[in-house]
């Protein structure tokens, strides 16, 4: 069974996407919550869901020095860029199907970013439950739903970008309901705002620009993130306020 993500539109924004995530590797810190509830062993055996490009395999492969990581993406051009930034690690394997991991073989399962745009939540969760030992627990890091970040991609995003970009965001009670159906034997979700950390304004416009590989010039970008989302100084930097939504699903 593979994640049913748009494959074409990632494999058209890939290298953009990259782009700003090089440019700026010190922005993004959605990745911190999921870090902290992995509580990752070196010895264990995790599932990396929607890869993408490696913000995060990079991360956790460097933590899982004596274990395995499957980093996993339907996309074959950010697996691509995936390989070039962590394929010197000899414990990561990747691959584009979930149904490639064995059964009841990984200690731990995460996913970041991907989640809004696979189809069929339940099913990705059923199946990540499904490849973890008893015990094992399945984190999520998303966007969250009826928010500024919501309204963003539909207003904005979606109506300027080649590929488009509708999308099934997360919520509280839509992710204990995918837990409730995916019959795991616990669920905790817990709602907040993230700081993107930036040096100036030109470089929130230019980021979020890339990152969606927008239709608009990264001034024009910046004025939109300035309309939908609070711009706070944050350790003498400026910090863009994203809604986000993370679950943890246990087996």
């Amino acid at each position: 069974m593979q994640t049913n993500v748009d494959e074409t539109r990632f494999d058209i924004i890939a290298k953009s996407y990259e782009y700003a995530i090089a440019s700026y590797p010190d922005a993004r810190q959605d990745d911190v919550w999921l870090l902290e509830h992995l509580d990752i062993k070196e010895t264990d055996r995790i599932l990396e869901i929607s890869a993408g490009t490696g913000f995060l395999t990079e991360q956790l492969v460097r933590k899982n020095t004596r274990g395995v990581l499957y980093a996993q993406d339907i996309a074959p051009k950010t697996l691509e860029l995936n390989k070039e930034k962590c394929d010197d690690y000899d414990h990561l394997l990747y691959t584009t199907d979930i149904d490639a991991v064995p059964d009841a073989s990984c200690d731990k399962a995460v996913s970041l970013g991907g989640w809004h745009h696979m189809v069929d939540q339940i099913d990705i969760t059923e199946s990540a439950l499904r490849k973890l030992k008893p015990g094992g627990y399945f984190c999520v890091g998303d966007f969250s739903d009826n928010s500024s970040i919501q309204r963003y991609f539909d207003e904005v995003v979606d109506r300027i970008t080649a590929t488009g970009h509708q999308a099934l965001f997360a919520s509280h009670s839509r992710m204990v309901n995918i837990g409730r159906f995916a019959h795991a034997g616990k669920t905790e979700v817990e709602e907040c705002e993230v700081a993107f950390k930036f040096d100036s304004e030109a470089d929130i416009g230019e980021f979020f620009q890339k990152v969606f590989a927008l239709d608009q010039s990264p001034a024009e970008t910046y004025a939109d993130i300035r309309k939908y989302f609070a711009i706070r100084e944050v350790e003498g930097r400026l910090a863009v306020m994203i809604p986000y939504v993370y679950a943890k699903f246990t087996k």
